[in-house]
């Protein structure tokens, strides 16, 4: 009963959050037009959400509200992330139930928290690889706790997983959020003794307007300055820039990749990116992960509602076949009937994530 009141939560939690996003083909819709529980193709929950506990190999440790950006404000939660770790199952004793010795807890809720620095007890049997989680919500609302099935996923599959919050539009734009991607993977780099993580077993996954960020952060990553200088606030001789890790794989579910075709005078985005494309036309190309394919970008795999409204499926079309064209390695899922929200709660995307960092990442 619990299990189901959690997810009718989710689902009025995440139709708030991807409702911001609202990309046609042409245009963009003003946020307060979308709802997301309206999708006429959209299944029923037991379609999406299933009310069953797979079994995993590992256990789950959380560390909550860990600050990952040196200049994070105390007062929210901007730069804060959780941290999941694998814990090796011990074998129940003759009186243990069978199942998983730390069951999931309830999300973190959002807001404002300065927990102590945690401890780790006793250095790790093992590497783990480290996948960065990134929420969606139109870069403008979402909270790192809606990502915690998924986060929790990875870990009793034997990934790390770092799940963060980074700071919303309209009152940081573009390229903070970039940066924060950025920063929390640096982050990862300086704490990977700590937590026994594998620094060259790196990943990204996120969804919506999280997908975006990592596509964007990932593509970037071989290009020159000159590109790369649009989407920072960093200056080029930063120290970061060299402790950023390479990274091994990505995987983006819903996620908007080009912006150059919005209609000129549209200000639907200005909240994030600071005006119409007219007006700053650089920044809509900068802003878009499609401009910056090349050979040397990791693998990607792209899941897509093929009834997403929000961000239509051509967002991924296009950019698995941009990736194709420069001989990446890029795999597109779609989901059939599945609109934005539903597509995000479906077991078959978590299945698929899964799938593909056991490929990439897992040794």
């Amino acid at each position: 009963m619990t299990r189901r009141r959690n997810w009718k939560r989710s689902i009025c939690v995440a139709a708030g959050l991807f409702g911001v996003l609202t990309i046609s083909h042409e245009t963009l819709i003003p946020a307060a037009a979308a709802d997301p529980t309206t999708d006429q193709a959209s299944p029923t929950l037991s379609d999406s959400a299933s009310t069953e506990t797979k079994p995993t190999a590992f256990d789950v440790k959380k560390f909550a509200n860990l600050r990952y950006r040196d200049h994070a404000d105390d007062r929210d939660s901007a730069g804060r992330c959780d941290v999941y770790l694998p814990q090796t199952k011990s074998p129940p004793g003759p009186n243990t139930p069978s199942g998983p010795a730390t069951p999931p807890g309830p999300a973190t809720p959002p807001g404002p928290a300065t927990p102590p620095e945690p401890a780790i007890e006793s250095a790790p049997d093992r590497r783990w690889p480290v996948v960065l989680v990134v929420h969606g919500g139109g870069w403008a609302t979402g909270d790192k706790w809606t990502m915690e099935r998924h986060a929790r996923d990875l870990a009793g599959n034997g990934f790390a997983a770092v799940a963060i919050n980074y700071r919303h539009a309209p009152s940081s734009k573009f390229p903070d959020q970039v940066d924060d991607v950025r920063a929390a993977l640096v982050w990862i780099t300086e704490n990977t003794a700590k937590y026994g993580w594998d620094s060259g077993r790196v990943g990204m996954y996120g969804y919506s307007a999280g997908g975006h960020l990592v596509s964007l952060v990932a593509t970037l990553a071989d290009e020159p300055w000159e590109s790369v200088r649009q989407t920072t606030a960093w200056p080029q001789d930063d120290e970061r820039w060299k402790k950023l890790p390479p990274i091994g794989a990505v995987c983006i579910g819903g996620p908007p990749t080009d912006f150059r075709d919005l209609p000129p005078d549209n200000t639907s985005l200005s909240f994030f990116l600071g005006g119409s494309r007219r007006e700053l036309p650089g920044v809509y190309a900068a802003a878009s992960p499609i401009c910056f394919t090349s050979s040397k970008d990791p693998p990607f795999q792209i899941i897509h509602g093929e009834a997403d409204w929000i961000v239509p499926v051509n967002n991924a079309k296009n950019f698995h076949r941009s990736l194709v064209d420069s001989d990446v390695d890029s795999s597109l899922q779609t989901l059939p009937g599945k609109g934005h929200l539903f597509a995000f709660l479906s077991p078959k995307l978590t299945d698929w994530m899964l799938e593909f960092f056991e490929e990439r990442l897992a040794k």
